[in-house]
């Protein structure tokens, strides 16, 4: 499935941090050698992939950012987070009909670096956003600090746990390099803090489904006595989240008694939901809006000679019960 978005079209304002309301429609793409007649800039943003609510928000603040700065902007990626070459031949294809630039969110860090190298080679200059790209051929990466928001979770974690800290991470798929930066900020913070990760699994493939799975399987070894022996489980992402809760779901409906701290890595409403019934306690939550913005700016400022950092950090906080409750910047984070 391939999302086109022109300027041609209305589309949804979004604030800094707003990421509540419906994702802008795909109206067909504009040519960019038509635009080029105009005098716009007619950019590409390739996200991860198109669907899910995390991308949904991406989209709407590179939506917001291509307005407020008077280009054309190009969204499009794949289905899911797995296809890698399916990625490869988006950017080959941009390439081809000559957008004066793109943002691209790698699938993998080395299974990209060749197409977004010869797009930088062809005069084209990449921006790298939300997760980062071997090579050196692009001039800015825009993302979370991942290992910060790792080590969020794993202080969270320390600060609830007793005398036993027994703990499970929940990662995603091999070679993400987002995903595998959380689980590598995590671990460095829990050997600083007496936990011991005592599995830290990756998932069949990047579907809710597929991580349930692995989840559902890496935990039944922790079950003794109709009692889960894990004080604590961290997952990485989004999909991994949500497989997660489903799963604890799962095993206190079978009986099994499950009292761990549970923290999830972005947000969506049934996680909030979650995390307002005690099932998680903690989110460790990014801002997709200003990320999908910054992306299409930090690229637009390049293009037209203006200075840019080459590393942007888009920020992470951690979202607890208490701070959801008493802080609005927060409700306004993780969305309604």
């Amino acid at each position: 499935m391939r999302c086109f978005v022109t300027l041609a079209a209305a589309v949804l304002a979004v604030g800094g941090l707003g990421c509540g309301g419906p994702a802008p429609g795909p109206p067909p793409a504009t040519d960019p050698a038509a635009a080029a007649a105009r005098g716009r800039l007619v950019v590409a943003a390739i996200p991860k992939s198109t669907g899910g609510e995390f991308w949904e928000t991406v989209e709407r603040g590179a939506v917001q950012a291509a307005r407020d700065l008077d280009v054309e902007l190009r969204w499009e990626g794949t289905l899911t987070e797995t296809e890698i070459a399916e990625q490869n031949k988006i950017i080959e294809n941009m390439v081809a009909v000559g957008v004066d630039g793109m943002a691209v969110a790698p699938l993998n860090n080395r299974a990209q670096r060749k197409a977004v190298e010869s797009a930088a080679a062809g005069g084209i200059p990449v921006v790298i956003f939300d997760s980062d790209v071997d090579g050196q051929s692009h001039v800015s990466f825009v993302a979370t600090d991942n290992r910060a928001g790792g080590r969020l979770a794993a202080e969270r974690m320390a600060a609830r746990l007793g005398a036993s800290r027994r703990a499970v991470i929940l990662r995603f798929v091999q070679g993400t390099a987002s995903t595998e930066n959380r689980a590598e900020g995590f671990m460095a913070a829990a050997r600083e803090l007496g936990i011991d990760v005592v599995a830290d699994p990756y998932p069949e493939d990047g579907t809710v489904a597929g991580c349930k799975k692995t989840a559902a399987n890496a935990l039944e070894g922790f079950v003794r006595d109709n009692r889960l022996e894990v004080d604590g489980i961290f997952a990485c992402n989004l999909i991994a989240a949500l497989a997660l809760e489903s799963t604890l779901d799962d095993l206190r409906k079978s009986g099994v008694a499950v009292n761990l701290c549970a923290i999830g890595f972005d947000s969506s409403p049934k996680l909030v939901e979650a995390l307002r019934s005690g099932d998680l306690d903690a989110l460790v939550v990014q801002n997709p809006s200003r990320m999908g913005y910054l992306a299409v700016e930090t690229l637009v400022k390049h293009l037209r000679g203006e200075p840019i950092e080459a590393r942007i950090d888009t920020g992470v906080q951690l979202v607890t019960l208490e701070r959801l409750n008493a802080e609005p910047e927060i409700r306004a984070l993780v969305g309604p």
